[in-house]
């Protein structure tokens, strides 16, 4: 048998035992901002690791500049062999917990997974930017407010927030999902 070097898995080793390795793809929970420093470490131990990343505004020292984070915030996917990996994997630096649905692991399709890679295959997934401007005419179309008419005010944290204010209710601010708003014609 060839000698491995440092950190190199031997994934062949269970088939020539005669134990067929079952891998499947999970979620892994890990601890708050240290999506990287899990797979890092987890790339020792899983089969095949994603962590989807978005091209995301920020604002650093006054400035809005883009950057890069994690798609799924605490999240990334781990192909391996749950029960040969599961103690190991629990206690890999930056990770918190495998998801699991009661004490059984939360399986994810590998369809999913495949899509996801696809997706994100040209780099961090670029969502497309705002259509609103401050004080731009907008119409609400769904929920309690819908048919209500405002003012665009600002997109909120992430992408999916607005403020507006709403004429009819003499300039009261709503804040909606970004999806509940399309511009006056």
């Amino acid at each position: 048998m060839a000698k491995r070097r440092a950190g190199e898995r031997d994934v062949g080793a269970a088939v020539e035992s005669g134990i067929e390795m079952e891998t499947n793809w999970y979620l892994v929970r890990t601890k708050a901002g240290e999506e990287r420093i899990a797979q890092g470490h987890l790339a020792q131990l899983a089969g095949d690791l994603l962590l989807p990343l978005l091209k995301v505004r920020v604002r650093r020292w006054g400035r809005m500049v883009d950057s890069v984070a994690p798609l799924f915030p605490s999240y990334l996917f781990a192909q391996l062999d749950y029960e040969r990996e599961c103690g190991r994997v629990r206690f890999t630096r930056g990770v918190r917990d495998i998801v699991c649905f009661g004490h059984q692991p939360a399986d994810v399709p590998r369809w999913i997974v495949e899509e996801m890679k696809q997706r994100c295959a040209q780099g961090p997934v670029e969502l497309p930017r705002h259509a609103f401007s401050p004080g731009e005419p907008v119409r609400v179309i769904d929920g309690p407010l819908e048919g209500f008419e405002g003012i665009f005010q600002h997109h909120l944290s992430g992408a999916e927030r607005v403020a507006v204010l709403l004429s009819t209710m003499s300039g009261a601010r709503a804040v909606l999902p970004a999806k509940m708003i399309v511009p006056v014609a």
